[in-house]
């Protein structure tokens, strides 16, 4: 069994409830496969998909530096409650335009900077369960 991140479900309102652009939220539903949500030229979210479990989310940013790709990544940072030592990570990586990796409950951000400053980071998880609390209607 592959672990997963949570259901497309909960990723998305997670996601948009730290999301504060607009053009930059994730819709209410979406098929299974490799989908991409965003791809402007400056950010390129796609998202892998199974059984409406989100398996991994890899965001491709042309601005490493930009608040866009900052607001994008914290909104998942921030929605799976996982805000720690990424942010290490995600300097080294644009300091050295090389690989990082890092690891928070459960969650691997593995970052990779080209020498064209083209920041790819994806997320999936390597242990654990997603964090994913039931909704009472």
């Amino acid at each position: 069994m592959q672990r997963d991140l949570g259901s497309y479900d909960y990723v998305q309102r997670v996601y948009n409830e730290n999301m504060r652009l607009a053009a930059y939220k994730l819709p209410q539903t979406a098929a299974d496969g490799d989908v991409t949500f965003i791809d402007d030229g400056l950010i390129r979210l796609t998202m892998q998909i199974a059984d409406g479990r989100v398996l991994k989310i890899t965001i491709v940013t042309t601005n490493p530096r930009s608040s866009v790709y900052m607001q994008v990544f914290e909104g998942f940072e921030f929605g799976f409650n996982a805000v720690s030592t990424w942010i290490q990570n995600y300097e080294e990586t644009t300091s050295t335009h090389g690989p990082s990796r890092g690891i928070v409950k459960g969650m691997l951000a593995d970052y990779n900077t080209t020498a064209d400053n083209v920041l790819t980071v994806s997320l999936t998880r390597v242990s654990g369960k997603a964090l994913e609390p039931r909704l009472h209607n």
